[in-house]
């Protein structure tokens, strides 16, 4: 009996030891990628680490960019660890490892930091992943065709003579631009997206209260304080609230104009009314009820109206601010535009605007300088051989396009602004992957062509009318970082008019 019982005492003990050994192998297969990026990052170079917290305070640095992305490349070389808290991530650098990470399909999907994104841009091209992802980009890509968005020229010439009309009371005084490029490039964004016509937008009195002209974006703030990273903590915070309380306006008031642009449609008399964005969403919920829904068009309009207005704004404002310190390159803009117009006061066509090729020299410049988008983020489908090492799959990766810009064997005396560098025989020879502002790849930004277009017309139609002058103790830019590309202080110029502005368009 003895024996029996000392057996079975001895058989219970080797059962639970071979479940607690099942266990932990089968814990060590789920986490093997895991383990491999730690084992990956603790062999790679990268910056001081805090204990738990990792590299996160990094970003609340003031001169984080100039003073930690610039120099990565020289101290760290062309593949850096970075720590998020216990989240090893992966900095590539090199052109030549960006094309396999951007180029590939397996490698399309964000990481989890885009999920922070959801309560502010929706859950839209930019934050969503997977199948639905690539549904939603095959079916929105035809409305960014070049045949479509010529029908914005008339939207983006009559936002920018509303820009110039607040302007011109401000002739020889020093401006922060942003702020008034910044309400020309929403009062686009409302036409183009929404159908709230810029010459008619004052007889829409919901626009003044419109949420796109509030918020702000948290998720900096949150690396500020890690912990914040943990859903289960952020929510208990009164900026979680915030950000709840905004996304319940914006979805709110999208729906709201979803139903009037919806009505419209049932309207005989509507004929003469441009098609916006919205349109052409809700015509492809009606066609394809299943796979874009309702709920789908609240949320691409939201992620185009969010996004379009940082990005395109900032890099408006950068291009100015940078016409204005360099004041060569702004009278060869001039040149071209007087070549292209004359004494011709009517608004810019389609041709005109491929036309003004030094002006588009300029803003890639800018773009490649101040990408609006300093900082993104992949996760690995599969593992990628990079040089010596390999990354394994799930790995989380950091695109980063302010420091692959100023990789100085591929842009000579990268801080200089040289459009040159974007002429047609140059660019031909640099690689393609060494210019990002708008990502590559089959994520590349879908509305490049409509932001480029835009910026264009904008920073022409101020051209033809004033000379964009530096502010002498208001020179020294410092840029920082909070998802997008922000000047700290502000991006200050002094327009002085021309001889013979042009101060109205006509037809």
């Amino acid at each position: 009996m003895l024996v029996r019982k000392v057996f079975e005492n001895a058989f219970q003990s080797e059962l639970w030891g071979f479940a607690a050994v099942s266990l932990l192998v089968f814990i060590v297969y789920m986490l093997r990628n895991y383990l491999k990026s730690i084992i990956l990052a603790l062999k790679l170079p990268g910056p001081p680490v805090v204990p738990l917290l990792g590299n996160c305070l990094l970003i609340k640095e003031k001169d984080f960019l100039r003073n930690t992305v610039n120099t990565a490349f020289g101290l760290y070389g062309s593949l850096i660890r970075v720590w998020v808290l216990f989240f090893p991530f992966f900095l590539v650098l090199q052109p030549d490892d960006l094309q396999l990470i951007l180029a590939s399909k397996k490698h399309t999907n964000k990481t989890f930091f885009y999920r922070f994104m959801h309560n502010f841009l929706g859950n839209g091209l930019i934050t969503r992943n997977g199948e639905q992802w690539h549904t939603h980009r095959r079916l929105i890509q035809p409305t960014f065709h070049l045949s479509f968005l010529e029908r914005f020229i008339s939207t983006f010439a009559d936002a920018s003579q509303s820009l110039f009309e607040s302007l011109d009371p401000l002739d020889n005084q020093e401006i922060n631009v942003t702020k008034y490029v910044n309400n020309c490039v929403l009062d686009i964004l409302n036409e183009a997206v929404l159908g709230i016509p810029v010459k008619k937008k004052k007889y829409y009195t919901d626009m003044e209260k419109s949420p796109f002209r509030q918020g702000k974006l948290i998720v900096s703030q949150r690396f500020f304080k890690p912990w914040l990273l943990f859903n289960g903590i952020y929510r208990l915070t009164k900026l979680s609230s915030e950000e709840l309380a905004q996304n319940r306006r914006l979805n709110e008031f999208t729906r709201k104009i979803i139903k009037q642009r919806r009505d419209l449609k049932g309207n005989n008399n509507n004929d003469n009314e441009m098609k916006c964005l919205l349109d052409y969403m809700i015509e492809l919920s009606d066609n394809n009820p299943r796979e874009f829904t309702e709920e789908d068009i609240v949320n691409e309009a939201c992620t185009f109206m969010l996004a379009g207005q940082d990005s395109v704004g900032a890099a408006t404002a950068f291009t100015l601010y940078l016409l204005a310190q360099n004041d060569d390159c702004q009278k060869k803009c001039w040149s071209e535009i007087e070549h292209i117009f004359g004494n011709d006061q009517r608004p810019p066509t389609m041709q005109d605007l491929r036309e003004m090729r030094y002006l588009e020299m300029c803003i890639k410049e800018s773009l490649r300088l101040y990408p609006s988008v300093p900082l993104l983020a992949r996760q690995l489908g599969e593992e990628v051989r990079l040089s010596k090492y390999t990354l394994p799959a799930g790995s989380n990766v950091f695109i980063c396009p302010y420091a692959t810009h100023r990789l100085p064997h591929i842009y000579p005396n990268p801080e200089n602004f040289i459009p040159e560098r974007f002429a047609s025989e140059h660019s031909e020879e640099r690689h393609p992957y060494a210019y990002l502002p708008f990502s590559a790849g089959p994520r590349y930004c879908i509305g490049n062509r409509f932001a480029l277009m835009e910026m264009k017309t904008i920073i022409s139609r101020l051209l033809r009318s004033f000379e964009i002058l530096k502010v002498e103790n208001k020179s020294d830019l410092t840029a920082i970082y909070r998802v997008t590309l922000r000047a700290s202080g502000g991006l200050w110029v002094r327009l002085r008019s021309r001889e013979s502005k042009l101060m109205v368009y006509s037809s």
